[in-house]
């Protein structure tokens, strides 16, 4: 198989056999749909291809602009213990949580960085990593020592935490973001492999935007930066948990706090939209703050300086280096204009879901010039039996009933939603496998519950798990409003109310007729 690559996005040819990795939007329905499907033109608005910008320094470049994939590394942070995101992050790390019916989150960066033509990529993972891991080897190995027409060799590469000399008991771990980077600089110091090595690109894998790293980096080189911070404009109530930056009409950083508080917020609003942040007036009224995207760009030696010398003992670039920097360090702030959401909360999460549903455009899932990559699994297609649909994304293999109506929700591949079911604001992540009416009807004769969704039930507001069983006439409707509350507090087995959110745990049996 050999990948051909431009500065704008890759394509991928297959010979011998060989199965390209490049994985097509989840159906979008936004019409009533009886029994089939709408045909869908591809859009490629927001494009980050068509957004690509011709950076025009008024000085001259402090460094060449980036050209060969060899000069940039990738390291991608594969997450914490995800304790926002539970229970979806109980089997699971949160960059393998999925979305939009097909993808995972960790699906977003990579994809980001191959059509980038950053193909040196690095994922460093810690807690629940099983389902990651798998992921990551099944949707990715097709780069793996692959040459990139004009950019080189290229591989995704697993960095996990292990014991190693002076550290085997709990400093094992990951403590933070910079001390997971620093634990593995030993290979970004490898010359036979990154001798033409100039810069390192960290990302997160909690969060769904689009961006052609190049315009990044090259902003990041023309400037003359030590280091880079990606920023979006940002209201209060989100500022208060994000890094705030303050900056000149340059975008140097002045200052760089982590969380502050309301009262120092108040003296770090800005006119974004004068100072590049923001597209409008109307976003710039409310959203007067520059906020850390949590994406950054070093130097190599830079970043090697700081982790080993400056700062040897930082656990997070944000609260332990990036705050104390400047002055210190030449600091910028990239201005990120599109969608951009950090989902690293149930609640932000489930928003987004929602917001993909019934606008997909937002994230520019039928962008055939920016594709999402991820596994390519071999599925049949989606059947829909005389059911409605509306303002819904439906991912492969999923069978709805007849009778049943679903809407403003996203399907996951191989979800069965069994006859005269009402789903409605609800996320499935649907089935590792396809049961076939033969199995569904073993299981019943054996007194279980088949996976999927059983005949008269009524879901609203729900996140339904992977491999979940929710038996025939439930109703889980969250009338009461609860807004926390686990099995012990009289929700049955399996089921959990977080944020006012019913989720439906990974493997769940919920009897027939179970009331929420």
């Amino acid at each position: 198989m050999a990948l051909q690559g431009n500065p704008t996005g890759l394509r991928v040819r297959c010979s011998g056999g060989s199965r390209a990795r490049v994985v097509r939007a989840p159906v979008r329905v936004n019409a009533t749909v009886t029994g089939r499907r709408p045909k869908q033109a591809p859009s490629t608005e927001g494009s980050p291809t068509s957004q690509r910008q011709q950076l025009q320094p008024s000085h001259v470049w402090a460094r060449p602009p980036f050209k060969r994939s060899e000069e940039v590394a990738a390291m991608i942070l594969g997450g914490g213990p995800g304790t926002d995101l539970w229970p979806l992050t109980n089997s699971r790390a949160e960059p393998a949580v999925p979305f939009a019916g097909l993808f995972r989150l960790i699906d977003i960066p990579l994809s980001n960085c191959i059509h980038s033509g950053i193909t040196n990529i690095y994922v460093l993972t810690q807690y629940n990593s099983t389902s990651l891991n798998r992921h990551l080897s099944r949707s990715y190995q097709f780069l793996n020592n692959v040459t990139m027409s004009g950019h080189g060799a290229g591989f995704v590469e697993i960095l996990a935490a292990s014991q190693r000399p002076g550290k085997t008991n709990y400093d094992a771990w990951y403590q933070g973001t910079a001390d997971a980077v620093r634990r593995h600089l030993n290979m970004l110091e490898d010359q036979s492999r990154h001798e033409n090595c100039e810069d390192v690109l960290v990302l997160a894998g909690d969060q769904l935007y689009r961006m052609d790293y190049t315009n990044l980096i090259n902003y990041h080189r023309a400037k003359g930066a030590d280091v880079t911070i990606a920023t979006t404009p940002a209201d209060e109530d989100h500022a208060e948990h994000l890094g705030i930056l303050a900056v000149d009409r340059s975008c140097n950083v002045l200052e760089f706090h982590e969380k502050p508080p309301k009262a120092q917020l108040a003296t770090m609003s800005i006119d974004t939209l004068d100072y590049g942040f923001a597209d409008t007036k109307e976003e710039a009224h409310s959203k007067p703050f520059v906020a850390s995207m949590g994406m950054y760009v070093f130097k190599k030696d830079v970043l090697v300086d700081l982790l080993y010398k400056k700062f040897p003992e930082a656990v997070d670039f944000s609260r332990d280096i990036l705050s104390f920097m400047h002055g210190e360090l030449k600091m910028v702030a990239y201005p990120h204009h599109g969608y951009w959401e950090d989902v690293g909360s149930l609640k932000d999460y489930y928003a987004a879901n929602m917001a993909l549903a019934t606008d997909s455009s937002r994230l520019g899932l039928f962008d055939r010039e920016w594709p999402l990559y991820s596994e390519a699994r071999v599925l049949p297609p989606s059947k829909i039996f005389g059911a409605t649909l509306d303002d819904s994304l439906v991912g492969d293999g999923v069978r709805i009933s007849e009778g049943s109506i679903v809407k403003r929700s996203v399907i996951g591949s191989c979800a069965y939603i069994d006859k005269k079911c009402f789903i409605k604001d609800t996320i499935m992540f649907g089935a590792d496998t396809i049961d076939t009416q033969e199995i569904r009807e073993a299981e019943r004769r054996e007194g279980r519950i088949p996976t999927g969704i059983g005949a008269g039930t009524h879901l609203e507001r729900c996140i339904i798990d992977s491999n979940a069983r929710v038996g025939a006439n439930c109703k889980l409707l969250n009338k009461h409003g609860v807004v926390d509350g686990r099995d012990n507090t009289g929700l049955p087995q399996g089921v959990i109310i977080k944020d006012g959110i019913i989720c439906v745990m990974r493997g769940a049996e919920i009897p027939a007729g179970t009331v929420v």
